[in-house]
């Protein structure tokens, strides 16, 4: 044997006594040179008695619906920050104190002037079209040549169609421009019914029958 090997079964030999003589659970944790295992174990059982509680169970009714004053909600909230093994307490910021008065509603009208405000509406009230042509005059439609052919030919049926139009809707006195699309926007080329009435069927009847009456 030589001298190397001496030495090496001398280091291992040494070793194992001192591991032998040295107490189980007196050993020292690396990095922890004044615990040992059981007060490890200690501080970890003293960590875990503070933490709070988790809820697994899914909530009933009672929970759900739960309906409470804010006075009501911190102190339970006290009651349950007690039963927990914690020292620290549980502080709510303070109420900050509006007013110590009760509201007024006369303050405003009395304080606040009044403020008029004119807003123009996006519609325009008008007394009855009787002889629009809503093709032309509304949307601008333009068909060359014939234009004022057509033109002059709707002018006279709506002449001939006054007391129908006049009776279909008695009541009426004015009209609007809402639900109609505004001057210049693309709308095509449309036929548009005088649609069917009886008042002004009678009316328009009527008016036939009283001409053809006074000029036989």
């Amino acid at each position: 044997m030589g001298l190397k090997e001496f030495f090496s079964l001398a280091l291992i030999a040494v070793a194992g006594v001192s591991q032998a003589q040295e107490a189980p659970g007196a050993r020292p944790f690396p990095g922890n040179q004044g615990m040992n295992r059981s007060g490890m174990q200690d501080l970890r059982s003293q960590e875990g008695a503070g933490a709070f509680s988790i809820q697994l169970d899914p909530p009933g009714p009672e929970r759900l619906f739960r309906l409470e004053s804010e006075d009501a909600l911190r102190e339970r909230m006290r009651q349950e920050k007690r039963a927990q093994p914690q020292m620290e307490r549980i502080i709510f910021p303070e109420e900050v104190v509006l007013a110590k008065v009760a509201y007024d509603p006369s303050w405003r009208a009395n304080n606040w002037q009044a403020m008029e405000r004119v807003v123009e509406p996006a519609y325009l009230v008008h007394g009855r079209l009787l002889y629009q042509q809503i093709n032309f005059e509304r949307y601008g439609w333009d068909l060359g040549p014939i234009t004022p052919i057509v033109s002059a030919g709707g002018f006279l049926a709506g002449f001939l169609m006054t007391p129908y139009n006049l009776a279909k809707d008695p009541f009426r006195r004015f009209d609007s421009n809402a639900g109609w699309s505004l001057p210049g926007d693309p709308v095509p080329l449309m036929l548009y019914p005088i649609g069917i009435s009886a008042t002004g069927s009678v009316a328009e009847v009527v008016v036939v029958f009283a001409l053809l009456a006074c000029f036989p």
